[in-house]
């Protein structure tokens, strides 16, 4: 409960201008470790280490450690998680929040930025390594990410080559 308050209380204060990242409704941190492609945990300003999932996106599985001797990772799986290590481990990320706060998984929702104005969801979608996935209420780029979606299946690129 305590963690709740205190992430409240710090979005609140940013969206009130006491904090002030480079864009004032976003929560700024580092990415301190890459779980998969679309999962990793930062260190955001303020708060300290979340698992955040990047809102709107699925990359192919990986198999973890906790995973059974059987799996198999999907194609592309392993390719998405290196970019996002080359993208955003070690770098300043910018968190934008839509309506949700967290997923089942308790893991933080956000639309992630590498640079204010550069987007993970689109850079994975445009790379094929990601694809779209919708879950009310949060849709705020629903339109903007099945176009970069429809455009690296046109180019097949990543896992729209098979």
């Amino acid at each position: 409960m305590f963690r709740f308050f205190t992430i409240f209380f710090s979005m609140f204060m940013i969206l009130m201008g006491c904090q002030s990242p480079s864009d004032g409704d976003k929560l700024q941190g580092t990415v301190v470790n890459i779980v998969d492609g679309d999962t990793f945990d930062v260190n955001i300003r303020g708060v300290g280490d979340e698992r955040v999932r990047p809102i709107m996106v699925d990359a192919p599985e990986i198999c973890h450690q906790h995973d059974p001797p059987e799996c198999e990772p999907e194609p592309f799986g392993e390719e998405a998680t290196e970019f996002a290590v080359d993208v955003l481990l070690g770098e300043t990320v910018y968190l934008e929040p839509d309506v949700s706060e967290r997923d089942p998984y308790d893991r933080l929702l956000f639309y992630v930025y590498v640079e204010e104005d550069q987007m993970f969801q689109e850079m994975l979608l445009e790379e094929g390594l990601a694809e779209v996935v919708v879950f009310e209420p949060d849709v705020r780029y629903r339109e903007e990410f099945y176009e970069v979606q429809e455009e690296a299946q046109e180019q097949e690129k990543g896992m729209w080559s098979l």
